[in-house]
């Protein structure tokens, strides 16, 4: 059966431009027309800069709408006692055992990649049911169905297309010195995985095209236009763009066929935000305040927490001994989500009563305001006073590294980069792929002192073949070929398969009289490339200096 039609003034959250614009993601089409028009030069004109600073400012509160909606009030902490305290309990634990174990690292964030497309669809789902319940439309419970099976086949075509194909990362009990938190597709065979999502995608189209003409049946398109436009947009955002890849169609499109994809993909990441924030203030409107505080400053301040707290906490020298750009980042990325998934799916339910009062029901019948109890003073100011440093300290990071510390190497300013990278390392975010950038100019400018200190820094932060390879080769130019032979021993262990490791260890091998060593070095390098002459040939002379030697 249909619900009552509610007021025309009720229709909307805020109004029909906002509602549609971010509530509903029209925002998106509008930029995916801009950005396939003129995607390259809006790239280079410095969107890799600005783009990211935008989407901080919005993911971060955000996530912190959730802590808020999740903890702020003494009633739905514990109301939802299960997600607020034990599974939360559960998700540090693994954040302290991802942090020292590479395999369950990877599986963190494995399920993190699989849930976040998940978690998108179902918030666009959600607020189609919401506004088509609002203004009235023809949504029986079969039609809903058909509605939820669209979205629902959207996310299995992102499903398998992310874990589609042999996987070609293996989890494997390694140290972080050796490999990052990578993440593992689940390696379904091509042979079937591909028709499966052929199969998928025209039951999408299907399911789809039924679930519009059902709404179709009982609604005028002005009622429909909302749930339209989010059907719309999560085609946008997943199965269409999958779809055509998985077709192998080019559209020629900037948005889907740049190799920038993960520039691409915080688009979509800053709309979802966005529109999240958007239904979650609606929603506090009616949950009351907290210590004066506007809502923005206290979902940023939460948000900036949340996600600043546990990379201080794990940072090297604290609990952690994981760098930041070699795996803490995208762990507490993963374990910061996965804890916004959880508490998600447990606090925005329609069939909550007080939630449905909110979003499904006419103002007046909403619930006014609820006060705020009695609180601890010292301990709130305390905690947004906290919450401010993070957000200082989140955001001036961001600057640090995205803005001064890229201006600098751009610039081949290495004082002003290594004053950048200092800066950072306080806080726990030196970077060893930049010290080692900033090793690079130092040896380009004749520095080869520096320039070994800063691979020296690199490694400490987080040891790599080629930092170390960097190393030898300095060496080996001075003509210290026993200290060079040592450094490529180190970068061998890192990366054991290797041919161009295993000759050049072979000539400073050579060269310094180790001859029996050099020998099964170029053995080495003949048996992973054997098709490159120039390895047989240094194999032939160092076994001919090895027998001439006593």
């Amino acid at each position: 059966m249909a619900t009552a039609r509610p007021a025309p003034a009720d229709r909307w959250l805020y109004g029909p431009a906002s509602d549609l614009a971010i509530g509903c993601g029209l925002w998106y089409a509008a930029a995916f027309v801009v950005l396939s028009a003129f995607g390259q030069p809006i790239l280079e004109g410095g969107a890799r800069t600005w783009l990211p600073f935008l989407s901080l400012a919005i993911s971060t509160p955000h996530y912190g709408a959730t802590l808020v909606r999740a903890y702020g009030r003494a009633e739905d902490r514990r109301a939802y006692a299960v997600f607020t305290l034990y599974a939360t309990a559960v998700l540090v634990a693994l954040l302290a055992w991802g942090a020292r174990d590479v395999a369950v690292g990877s599986w963190i964030l494995t399920l993190y990649i699989t849930w976040s497309p998940w978690h998108y669809t179902g918030q666009n789902y959600g607020i189609a049911v919401m506004f088509l319940r609002r203004r009235g439309a023809a949504l029986d419970d079969g039609t809903k169905r058909w509605l939820y099976g669209s979205f629902g086949l959207s996310y299995a075509l992102t499903f398998f297309a992310l874990h589609g194909g042999a996987s070609t990362q293996r989890v494997a009990p390694v140290s972080y010195a050796a490999t990052r938190i990578q993440f593992h597709t689940l390696g379904f065979d091509p042979s079937w995985a591909g028709p499966l999502l052929t199969f998928l995608a025209i039951a999408y189209l299907l399911v789809t095209g039924v679930a519009v003409a059902r709404l179709r049946r009982g609604s005028s398109f002005r009622d429909l236009t909302p749930g339209l436009a989010l059907i719309g947009t999560q085609a946008l955002w997943f199965p269409v763009p999958l779809v055509l890849k998985h077709l192998g169609v080019a559209t020629g499109l900037h948005p889907w066929e740049s190799p920038d994809g993960s520039y691409y993909f915080l688009w979509i990441a800053t709309g979802h935000a966005a529109q999240y924030l958007w239904v979650s203030s609606y929603y506090a409107r009616f949950q009351g305040g907290a210590a004066g505080l506007p809502y923005f400053t206290r979902t940023l301040l939460a948000g900036a927490a949340v996600w600043t707290l546990p990379a201080l906490a794990f940072a090297p020298g604290a609990l952690g001994t994981l760098a930041f750009d070699g795996g803490l980042a995208t762990l507490v990325a993963s374990i910061v989500n996965l804890h916004h998934f959880v508490l998600d799916g447990a606090i925005w339910k329609l069939r909550d009563g007080r939630v449905a009062r909110v979003l499904l029901r006419s103002r007046e019948s909403a619930e006014t305001p609820e006060p705020i109890g009695p609180r601890r003073r010292p301990l709130a100011v305390t905690g947004w006073l906290v919450g401010g440093l993070c957000v200082a300290l989140l955001f001036g990071a961001k600057f640090e590294s995205d803005v001064r510390l890229r201006r600098a190497l751009q610039a081949r300013e290495p004082q002003e980069a290594a004053r950048v990278l200092d800066r950072l390392a306080r806080f726990g975010r030196d970077s060893a792929n930049a010290r080692a950038a900033l090793a690079g100019l130092l040896a380009s400018s004749g520095d080869a002192r520096g320039a070994l200190r800063e691979y020296g820094r690199a490694n400490e932060i987080r040891p790599q073949a080629g930092t170390w390879q960097r190393i030898a080769t300095l060496h080996a130019r001075a003509d210290r070929d026993t200290a060079a032979a040592a450094a490529y021993a180190q970068a061998i262990a890192l990366a054991p398969d290797t041919a161009r490791l295993h000759y050049e260890h072979g000539q400073v091998l050579l060269r310094a009289g180790r001859a029996d060593e050099a020998r099964d070095a170029f053995q080495r390098a003949v048996d992973l490339d054997p098709e490159r002459g120039i390895h047989r040939t240094m194999l032939e002379r160092a076994t001919a200096a090895a027998t001439r030697t006593p």
